[in-house]
């Protein structure tokens, strides 16, 4: 049903101006069936009113509205005077309010700053988390800006802090539960009070389109909150960068990590981050943290059947996750890579095989994994995020922000999540995002199975043969490279290795 009145919304949108007279006059005047007009409390122009708790429209996703909308009417988000309101407005209404709201100038953000310390905590809070308590990154759903993906992650820059603060509290108590994942349930019990009030000064003060006003604008460094709870060991503090040329390579390095598209771009064939594999800025346990790769090497890889040095390593990530080309050894962006790693890995044992390193192991399931089981577990736990489609969602502004799965914009056939045994001890361990350990192994494999069987770039050590190709690269029972799947031979149809 949600699904129908999306699809119902984008064609009204189109509608022409017939149609935004239709929103307008509802924001003015109200509805036959007794809604009041919107502007008595959002205001013409939908800047809202933050003394009193009531939020910014303007500028936000038509379908997010949409489907607050609906909430409001099942009551899957409580709010007593929303309820009747909502309620009184048909669907066709509700489209033509929301569109008429996503279509005016978000207001400008506050010109001042009134406390710089609570905007820092909450910056270093969006950026990156607090793993110790299991709360990822806000921008890792609402995109680098805030600015949100589509209709189920808004937009939050230059909205009020009174009310990030009032439905953060809301997911707290239990009053707001109209996230089909129950990720902002799970993420807004993690917090305190004290960053329920940074993240809401923070994402207020921040413009719709610039860096946050009063900040600088790349990622802040911050006290460290992000170091992940582990036996024996736990990477330095951000705030244990030096700031000298070594600290500068490292600032590198992870900005490479984290968006190679701008970092690196020569070398990348795809839309992916190293973070999307490496959770946390390569520092969560169980998400193969860079720390534990770094005093790994060098090792003897079956791979390519030789002893690899970290820098190798790296190369076959460029090559085959990144569907790109191996920097050369030496190059900057490599260096940098390392240098991260290295200053990650401080105070490590060398050739430990450290706890938390790599994804954790899983076993082989009790039921031989399944597509059409893992395709019902994609729906309900990875579609909301990933798209129905595989092919990820982007901000705004273009950025990626959850990852294409398969397809042209994927890893190629050649990368380790290729393998259902990698892909599916991956799932277990981190996904849904933030939630990590709550699919069963079943459930995990099942669905590594389903994303797996899907086509993407073609192996860059592709023969010539898809045969022969999997005879040699991937000939065992957890990769699908060469497998018929609804008719199809995976890897016959794939398109070309690299960036095109």
């Amino acid at each position: 049903m949600r699904f129908g009145i999306v699809i119902v919304s984008l064609a009204l949108l189109t509608a022409g101006p017939a149609f935004a007279d239709a929103g307008l006059n509802l924001v003015m005047h109200g509805s036959k069936n007794g809604a009041p007009p919107c502007s008595s409390c959002h205001g013409e122009t939908g800047a809202g009113q933050p003394a009193a708790g009531i939020p910014r429209l303007a500028g936000l996703d038509a379908r997010y509205i949409v489907r607050q909308l609906e909430s409001f009417t099942s009551s899957t988000r409580a709010n007593s005077v929303m309820h009747p309101i909502a309620s009184a407005l048909t669907a066709p209404e509700r489209t033509a309010v929301a569109g008429y709201f996503s279509g005016q100038t978000p207001p400008r953000a506050k010109d001042t700053v009134p406390d710089p310390k609570l905007i820092a905590a909450g910056a270093a809070l969006a950026a990156r988390g607090d793993w110790s308590k299991g709360i990822p990154a806000c921008k890792s759903c609402h995109a680098p800006d805030a600015l949100g993906t589509d209709g189920t992650v808004p937009r939050l820059a230059a909205q009020s802090s009174e009310y990030i603060v009032a439905q953060l509290r809301a997911w707290q108590a239990g009053t707001r539960h109209d996230d089909p994942l129950g990720l902002m349930t799970a993420i807004a019990s993690k917090l305190d009070a004290d960053q329920v009030a940074a993240v809401a000064a923070y994402f207020s003060s921040q413009p719709v389109n610039g860096a946050p006003i009063g900040a600088p604008a790349s990622d802040p460094v911050a006290e460290e909150t992000t170091k992940p709870v582990l036996q024996g060991f736990a990477p330095p503090p951000e705030n244990a960068i030096p700031n000298d040329d070594f600290g500068k390579m490292v600032r590198l390095g992870e900005n490479i990590f984290q968006n190679p598209q701008r970092f690196a771009a020569p070398y990348v064939g795809n839309t992916l981050s190293c973070s999307n594999c490496h959770i946390g800025r390569g520092r969560l346990a169980g998400s193969a943290p860079l720390w534990a790769a770094y005093v790994a090497y060098p090792a003897y890889r079956s791979k390519n059947k030789h002893v690899n040095t970290f820098e190798e390593r790296m190369q076959g990530c460029f090559k085959f996750s990144m569907n790109g080309k191996a920097p050369p050894l030496g190059s900057e962006t490599l260096v940098a890579l390392e240098t991260y790693s290295y200053f990650l890995a401080k105070g490590a044992p060398t050739g430990a095989d450290l706890p938390g390193r790599g994804y954790p192991n899983l076993q082989m399931p009790a039921r031989p994994f399944d597509y059409a089981r893992g395709q019902k577990v994609y729906e309900q736990n990875c579609a909301l995020c990933h798209g129905t489609d595989g092919q990820g969602q982007a901000a705004p502004d273009g950025r990626t922000v959850f990852p294409a799965l398969w397809g042209p914009h994927s890893f190629n056939w050649g990368a380790g999540m290729g393998n259902i045994k990698n892909a599916a001890a991956f799932i277990k361990a981190n996904m849904p995002f933030s939630r990590g350990g709550t699919l069963s192994d079943q459930q995990a494999w099942d669905v590594a199975a389903f994303v797996d069987s899907h086509e993407r770039p073609q192996d860059p050590r592709f023969t010539g043969s898809v045969a022969d190709t999997r005879a040699k690269y991937h000939d065992g029972a957890t990769w699908m490279y060469g497998k018929t799947v609804n008719g199809i031979v995976l890897g016959a149809h794939s398109v070309p290795p690299g960036k095109r």
